[in-house]
């Protein structure tokens, strides 16, 4: 492929002026929304979790029985890598992968709650 051929590729597959540089400042400013409050540090309780999740992905939270009562404390539980009865940022990332995936099953028409794990 030319390079003139990549880069018209490229600018073609360029979507609403969506980057990824700007997707990612995003997903970093929406979780400063929620960790960052009352002067709270850079963590997220299991509080800020179900808050965020209800609020920013309530399409995750209705399919495939995940807002059976207990979901969101397991979720949390499962993603508090260290126990420390908080998340980090990068603890949070792999709630984010869940719902990319989510969203991707979405995109695809594909069955969400047989595809993915919860």
């Amino acid at each position: 492929m030319s390079e003139d051929t990549h880069s018209s590729t490229a600018v073609s597959m360029h979507h609403h002026g969506c980057t990824l540089k700007s997707a990612l400042e995003g997903i970093v400013n929406l979780y400063h929304q929620y960790s960052a409050r009352e002067g709270k540090d850079d963590f997220l309780s299991q509080k800020d979790l179900s808050e965020f999740l209800k609020c920013q992905a309530p399409t995750f939270l209705a399919a495939c029985d995940r807002d059976r009562p207990g979901y969101i404390k397991m979720l949390f539980k499962d993603t508090d890598m260290n126990n420390d009865r908080k998340l980090s940022f990068e603890e949070f990332t792999k709630i984010l992968a869940k719902l990319a995936y989510d969203t991707h099953c979405i995109h695809h028409g594909l069955d969400r709650c047989r595809h993915g794990k919860d």
